[in-house]
């Protein structure tokens, strides 16, 4: 229980009044600056294991005395570390632009106006407008509160809202915690004022920020799979190193010095460092694309489950519709209650200055049919504000008359809105009667509208039948005034992206609070697939038992009359049942399960910061439409993650087995030094730029989603590649010996060719998959085409630049080579246009 004052008309802080506070006192932040921060990111960017293994390989080259080998091998580090810097720059671009949009932001009074700041910007001093939702972001006063709750159990482990009350003295002089905002609380119902004390790591959240680590977040599940297969392939690039020593020192004649330097240069091009990498980049790249599509991703590692999401649990208001009501039908009940007494009961049901939307609707709608709000407020006095009790889904004021001239010449009266169920369970009510009412009631909610109904009686100012501040005796006995009727109008998007997803295999459930005739309403007009008989209420699955209950959420797709916890409840039901499920929300009863959820999405300007802090996935427009195309997106990044490790593996198979064979077979070294280090410069920009471009097929979103427990690549598809680059090292290395007769230089650069050629056709065979190669639709993105071209030029331009040829050792081949070349090149990739028969990739 409350009592209503008029809330103060502050000025607040002026502009340069703020700005002189933030230079003196610092920016809000609560979180510890991490000391040598840039230059410990630098520090991790150029400990590259590559970099780091080409520089120990040239110092070893340079005390032996192998200058030109030392200079090439520094020369190849250096590129790396600026490749590596030139994409972590590129990425940290990226993640700064994203994370300035995500950055919380804080409504407060500047120059007599309610304007939004950076929470960053607050200054002791600043007067902040707090409504429900909203996260008190600095320590501060209560100046003034209207029905205000804040839950402090961030802070205290008190689970227990606590009610807040104005301070009218020095703020420094508060000290009672009635009075007390603190940061890192949040504001549960009603709304008020608060004069900031302190701000940064001077508030109490910030003194347990100096005590508290951040705990390390747990690796996602596709990092754990890519950490699998680059130990897979750590572990053979070791063994090969030590085949390529033994077989050089024993059986080559070579010197441990010199067989040691060779092993490592091989091991080189066969740690498989560039998994990590492009997982990084293309998870970055994928976020970025996602923000020009007004979809801001907190997480990284979310963009990895979108290509499996298999259920997306939609709230309803905010999120399918605009969240903006509009009061479209009112309805008395009974003869003796006329429209100009329901109407008047229902602005007198709304607090003196509303906030919240469907209050602020319904005032509107009183004034366009003719009552005076003004005027009806100065006939009555508000004396106790009865808060919304989530039991009953209902509030009431009580009112006392200022003048003999109040309605029916009462002392006093109680007016309460609701929930049907809420307020008929306080009316009085005669046979038959209800059946009436509910009938009523199911008329509109069959049209798409959410019902309130409005009650209250008249009374003396004290007594039996009079308000004494018992809320259950003041609340009994009520006369049901009527019902009001409010349309949320469906967002025009949804029923595309409700289509769409459902053509993608993935489930579309609806969640709501709302009567169940207007959540199968709503369902109806947005297209989800339901089943008439089956539409669960909050109030049955909290008498469900676990197993019960994850069936129910797994047939269901409607479910009405929700509570938070029951939202919780259905989400952790389907985790638990294998489902990745994707959960849409705005409210701040909406983050624990924003939590839960495989994948939570925030609406991004009606959403509260709670929602949007416990959300993998901010729409920043509220654009519902965003929804599939980040499921597209997140399928299409996926994809070109399986295509570029699909063609590292066969990339490094080529690699480590020209290195192993040569020697083995009796041949010249192939790849020698210089060979490595020009094909470590292939495969970096080859996988981590070209393959990332890929921009998908058209058929991505008509494939259902793929298993979550699946391996990163399916044997199938792994097995083709592995053939590949074993069919081309066979290649290289049968052309290699049988133009041996013309000098080692020349039979060098035949074998080349087939290296770097094919490497240029695994790119167009992992592209297609198991299509054909006739219908590949290849990007058309700028950079794949200048990748791919610049390291076709490489191999003329090295044969044919004197300096570059002498350091490779290879010369110009004749055109018959060429022609023989491309057509082993062909024959062993070619055979993947027409053999996935016997390598399906669609199987493990």
């Amino acid at each position: 229980m409350t009592t209503i004052e008029q809330p103060p008309v502050a000025e607040g802080l002026s502009s340069a009044e703020a700005r002189a506070r933030l230079a003196r006192f610092g920016l809000n932040s609560m979180v510890p600056r991490v000391r040598f921060g840039r230059l410990r990111a630098l520090l991790g960017t150029l400990l590259d294991p590559m970099a780091t293994m080409l520089l120990v390989a040239a110092a070893i080259y340079l005390l032996l005395g192998e200058r030109r080998d030392a200079t090439i091998l520094g020369v190849a580090a250096l590129a790396v570390f600026a490749v590596d810097v030139m994409m972590e720059a590129r990425s940290s671009r990226a993640l700064s632009a994203l994370a300035g949009a995500v950055k919380p932001r804080t409504r407060v009074i500047r120059d007599g106006r309610e304007v939004e700041v950076m929470t960053e910007a607050l200054v002791p001093g600043d007067f902040i407008v707090i409504g429900e939702g909203d996260v008190i972001h600095a320590d501060g006063v209560v100046r003034w509160a209207a029905n205000l709750a804040i839950d402090e159990s961030l802070l205290s482990g008190e689970a227990e809202p606590r009610d807040k009350q104005a301070y009218a003295g020095p703020a420094g002089d508060a000290h009672d915690d009635r009075h007390l905002l603190l940061a890192g609380s949040t504001a549960l119902s009603g709304h008020g004022y608060g004069e900031i004390v302190a701000t940064g790591m001077r508030t109490r959240y910030g003194e347990i920020a100096r005590l508290v680590a951040e705990a390390p977040l747990e690796a996602a599940p596709l990092e754990r799979k890519i950490a699998r297969v680059a130990r897979a392939l750590l572990m053979v690039a070791a063994l090969v190193a030590g085949a390529i020593f033994l077989l050089r020192w024993l059986g080559g004649g070579a010197s441990p010095a010199q067989s040691f330097l060779y092993a490592i240069t091989v091991a080189i091009s066969a740690v498989p460092e560039e998994f990590p990498l492009v997982f990084t980049l293309f998870l970055t790249l994928g976020a970025w694309r996602l923000a020009g599509r007004g979809v801001l991703v907190r997480r990284l590692a979310a963009i990895e489950t979108l290509g499996s999401t298999t259920v997306i649990c939609l709230d309803k208001t905010g999120t399918l519709t605009h969240g903006r009501y509009q009061l479209d039908h009112h309805r008395p009940i009974g003869d003796s209650v006329s429209e100009q007494e329901l109407l008047e009961a229902a602005a007198l049901a709304c607090e003196l200055r509303a906030a919240d939307p469907l209050e602020q609707a319904i005032l509107a709608h009183c004034r366009e049919h003719g009552v005076d709000v003004e005027a009806i407020h100065e006939q009555w006095r508000l004396a106790i504000d009865y808060p919304f009790e989530m039991a009953g889904k209902h509030m009431s004021h009580v009112w006392m008359a200022k003048s003999a001239g109040a309605s029916h010449g009462a002392q006093a009266r109680i007016v309460a809105k609701g929930a049907l169920e809420g307020i008929l369970a306080h009316c009085a009510l005669e046979d038959g009667e209800r059946q009436r009412i509910e009938t009523a009631n199911a008329e509109l909610a069959n049209r798409g509208m959410r019902v309130l109904a409005v009650a209250g009686r008249f009374g003396s100012g004290a007594g039996a039948d009079g308000f004494n501040g018992d809320r259950e005796h003041d609340e009994r006995g009520l006369l049901l005034y009527g019902l009001l009727g409010f349309v949320d109008p469906i967002r025009p998007e949804a029923r595309q992206m409700v289509a769409e997803c459902a053509r993608a295999g993935i489930r579309i459930k609806l969640i709501t609070g709302d009567h169940p005739l207007t959540a199968h309403a709503i369902a109806e007009a947005a297209g989800i697939a339901h089943d008439d008989e089956l539409i669960l209420i909050g109030e049955d699955l909290a008498r469900l038992a676990p197993d019960e209950l994850a069936r129910a959420a797994a047939k269901a797709a409607i479910f009405a009359r929700v509570r938070p916890e029951d939202k919780y409840a259905i989400v952790d039901a389907l985790v638990r049942a294998g489902e990745i499920v994707a959960m849409t929300g705005d409210g701040i009863n909406d983050a624990p399960a924003l939590s839960r959820a495989s994948i939570g999405i925030a609406m991004g300007r009606r959403g509260t910061e709670v929602a949007r802090g416990a959300a993998s996935l901010v729409l920043l427009d509220d654009d519902l439409g965003a929804l599939s195309a980040t499921v597209r997106e997140g399928r299409r990044v996926f994809a070109n993650l399986q295509r570029a490790f699909r063609y590292l593996i066969g990339f490094k198979v080529m690699v480590i087995s020209l290195a192993v064979l040569a020697p083995l077979l009796g041949l010249p070294i192939l790849l020698m030094l210089v060979q490595l280090v020009w094909l470590e410069m292939i495969v970096h920009p080859v996988s981590a730029v070209a393959l990332e471009s890929d921009p998908g097929s058209e058929s991505l979103m008509d494939a259902p989603p793929r298993d979550p427990a699946a391996p990163l690549i399916a044997t199938g598809a792994a097995l083709r590649s592995i053939l590949s680059g074993a069919l081309l090292a066979a290649g290289a290395l049968a052309i290699y010996a049988t133009r041996l007769s013309g000098g080692g230089p020349y039979a060098r650069g035949v074998a080349m060719a087939v290296v770097i050629g094919g490497s240029l056709a695994m790119v167009w065979a992992e592209l297609a998959g198991s299509e054909p190669w006739w219908r590949v639709r290849m990007p058309r993105a700028l950079r794949f085409w200048a990748v791919l071209a610049m390291v076709a030029a490489s191999v003329p331009i090295c044969m044919t630049v004197p300096m570059l040829a002498e350091v490779l050792q290879m010369r110009p081949i004749k055109p018959q080579d060429w022609l023989l070349a491309a057509a082993i090149v062909a024959g062993a990739t070619g055979w993947r246009a027409f053999g996935t028969r016997w390598f399906d990739t669609s199987q493990p």
